[in-house]
């Protein structure tokens, strides 16, 4: 049984990345290397923080107010058996709706995923899939680009998604945080295409540091 996870990032609440206030689990390694990708830093395997399914559980369950988690990346798939023990423990404890990304289309993880991966998808409640393709950036509600897809595997976000779209099929925004050290991160899908890079200068010249 896998214990631990190999994590990039994590934050909560969370309120641009999925319905409701969520915790929010960025993991470590990815296949994909999308160009464009505003977390290039969680790519290498080798990198990241290991973190126990155990602490990473507590974490999450101390979290006030919680509407669910989303797995973001990185690429959760290459993770999914210590993800299928994550979700779990903390279902065994809170009923909290499950957000996944994936570079992987659904119908290959259907259909070629392994186990571990096919088990993760039926425990899923909203996935967006596909890699995200710079040509094709686009202003849409918590994907990157327009070859991404929504997609409900359960009926729990069905009336919040519509509701969201029926307002328009765009970008929930995003979220900053300043530390006291000075440094400013930012969680959401950016509108504009190169935002990091746009915004990494512009802080910068006012002498601030920005965390990923």
């Amino acid at each position: 049984m896998t214990t631990t996870l190999k994590i990039f990032r994590r934050q909560s609440p969370v309120q641009v990345l999925g319905p409701g206030q969520r915790a929010v689990i960025w993991v470590q390694g990815c296949p994909f290397a999308c160009p464009g990708c505003i977390v290039p830093e969680s790519w290498d395997a080798r990198s990241g923080e290991t973190v126990t399914l155990n602490d990473l559980s507590q974490w999450i369950l101390s979290q006030p107010d919680l509407e669910g988690i989303t797995l973001s990346g990185g690429e959760p798939m290459l993770q999914a058996e210590a993800l299928n023990q994550l979700i779990d423990n903390l279902r065994q404890q809170r009923d909290l709706g499950v957000m996944c990304y994936s570079g992987y289309r659904l119908e290959t993880l259907q259909q070629q995923g392994s186990p571990a991966q096919q088990q993760l998808l039926q425990r899923l409640d909203l996935l967006v899939d596909g890699q995200y393709r710079q040509q094709e950036h686009d202003n849409l509600l918590w994907r990157g680009s327009r070859n991404q897809r929504l997609l409900l595997l359960t009926s729990r976000y069905q009336d919040t998604v519509q509701q969201q779209l029926n307002q328009g099929d765009e970008s929930a925004g995003l979220s900053f945080v300043s530390a006291t050290t000075g440094e400013v991160s930012f969680t959401g899908v950016p509108p504009l295409l190169g935002f990091r890079q746009q915004f990494e200068s512009q802080m910068q010249q006012r002498g601030i540091h920005i965390q990923v």
